[in-house]
């Protein structure tokens, strides 16, 4: 099984090339599915929306994305009255979509909030759909939400999402593998609690790359109890693959 973790691709503030280049790798690489942890547009305007979905159906590949703080309108009344309005006409009608396929189970969940613009929030009805959806069997049970649920190394005074402790408890007593996240536009891996595997993603193809970093995007390949987690980034005017971890599950979870 092979996936893609794309995230802050920002579309509205884009760089054409990296845009191209990302289209061309994803292509290439192949994933089973792409999975998008939100901010695909800048200012959650129609034209940033059709700009990410037709990037991302130009891969080819079946794609799953929630959205990010970006994709609540900034500066328009539909903030506070519709929120996610033209995500869900334009995107998806479903912002926590659940995907059961082979022995793939993803749930992503819905962190942004009006009130609460750049930290997010998860609540108590979608932690009881951790508990609920994905507490079934899989090869590889993986939950999706923008904010992060850990800190990075290269931004370790970052807020995290209102709720992080609670998701990945809730996350490791269901058996979940991996929780994605974007938001800090960081490349990032941890073990979490319960052996659960935190992953993080640079911005994917935006200008608004943090020092040090470069846009990026991670494949997982899972091989039964192996999983490998690949960044891949943008170098000399092509996306190359970065550095590869690999993970172990045993009972006790993942580990490196």
């Amino acid at each position: 099984m092979r996936l893609a973790h794309v995230t802050d691709l920002h579309l509205g503030a884009e760089e054409p090339s990296v845009v191209a280049g990302l289209r061309a790798d994803l292509i290439a690489q192949a994933p089973d599915r792409v999975l998008v942890s939100g901010d695909l547009t800048m200012r959650a305007r129609d034209d940033q929306f059709r700009a990410a979905v037709e990037l991302l159906q130009a891969t080819g590949r079946p794609w799953t994305c929630v959205p990010g703080n970006h994709d609540l309108p900034l500066d328009r009344p539909g903030r506070a009255f519709e929120p996610l309005g033209a995500y869900r006409r334009l995107v998806d009608p479903d912002p926590e979509p659940l995907v059961r396929e082979g022995g793939l189970l993803v749930l992503g969940l819905s962190s942004p909030r009006p009130y609460l613009w750049k930290g997010g929030r998860i609540g108590p009805a979608q932690l009881a759909r951790v508990e609920h959806d994905l507490a079934g069997p899989a090869e590889l049970k993986v939950l999706m939400l923008h904010h992060p649920v850990f800190r990075s190394p290269q931004r370790p005074r970052e807020a995290l999402v209102h709720g992080a402790d609670a998701v990945v408890r809730a996350a490791a007593a269901v058996g979940i593998d991996v929780i994605l996240c974007g938001h800090d536009h960081v490349a990032a891996q941890v073990r979490l609690d319960g052996g659960v595997i935190g992953l993080m993603s640079g911005t994917a193809c935006s200008w608004r790359v943090r020092a040090g970093e470069s846009q990026s995007y991670t494949l997982l390949d899972l091989d039964g109890d192996i999983l490998r987690l690949t960044v891949r980034h943008w170098r000399d005017k092509t996306f190359q693959e970065a550095s590869t971890t690999e993970w172990h599950r045993d009972s006790n979870g993942w580990h490196t």
